[in-house]
């Protein structure tokens, strides 16, 4: 496994962890958003492992958040850019990289945000609608080649990047908006992505898969941020 992060410290702490369970794994540091980086995961994985068979794709996050109506050019176009650009480029380099050799599965981590109408994500939403739309149609255009293209879309999740919407009393009221009446775990989200990589999802392509807790079925879906006001975001984070 080749994991990535551009934090050095924190990255260090999964490498270790994951050693400890038995896996044999590689960090490489870096931002997404630096054009070397694909490049540079795909080298460590064909230097370390000889071969690439799978992709998760985590990066995103909204470079702007608020009403469209204070939202400037650059506030919608380096959202989208973030939320689209680092996971086309990896997969690109991937492709060189011999990931359709033997086949090959990718999944990007999207969003339930295209469904709903929170003024303050607007960006986000249509961010992820186009990361939704590159998913089916790498999906289609790589289908003869044997590379399955999917990706998860999570509602809100117990993360420390969400740690606000949940810690005051361990995600209880957050979870009770949702259908299923617990809030979705990590876990959750990296489950389906390992089912859409492995052979039981074989023939699974170009699908978006929720993993809300049954958020996407109320009409307009629930969002913690309903109502937020206008506020710029302090940079791309994993969602």
């Amino acid at each position: 496994m080749v994991i990535n992060g551009r934090d050095p410290s924190a990255l260090a702490t999964t490498e270790g962890d994951l050693r400890a369970r038995g896996i044999d794994v590689v960090s490489v540091a870096g931002s997404m958003e630096d054009d070397a980086t694909p490049s540079r995961l795909v080298e460590a994985a064909r230097e370390h492992f000889g071969r690439i068979d799978h992709l998760v794709n985590t990066i995103g996050g909204p470079h702007f958040a608020g009403s469209f109506e204070v939202m400037d050019k650059a506030g919608l176009v380096d959202t989208v850019a973030l939320n689209t650009w680092p996971t086309l480029a990896l997969i690109q380099a991937a492709l060189s990289g011999g990931l359709a050799e033997g086949g090959g599965s990718v999944v990007n981590i999207s969003s339930g945000a295209p469904r709903k109408t929170t003024p303050s994500m607007v960006a986000y939403a249509a961010a992820k609608a186009a990361l939704n739309a590159l998913t089916r149609t790498m999906a289609a255009d790589l289908a003869a080649r044997g590379v399955r293209v999917n990706a998860v879309s999570p509602g809100l999740t117990r993360t420390t990047g969400t740690r606000s919407h949940w810690e005051a009393d361990g995600g209880r009221a957050a979870g009770a908006q949702l259908l299923l009446g617990r809030l979705t775990e990590a876990e959750d989200i990296a489950a389906a992505a390992v089912f859409l990589l492995s052979g039981d999802a074989r023939q699974i392509t170009g699908v978006v898969l929720d993993v809300d807790g049954g958020n996407h079925l109320g009409a307009g879906g629930w969002s913690p941020l309903a109502g937020a006001g206008g506020v710029t975001a302090p940079g791309p984070t994993a969602p």
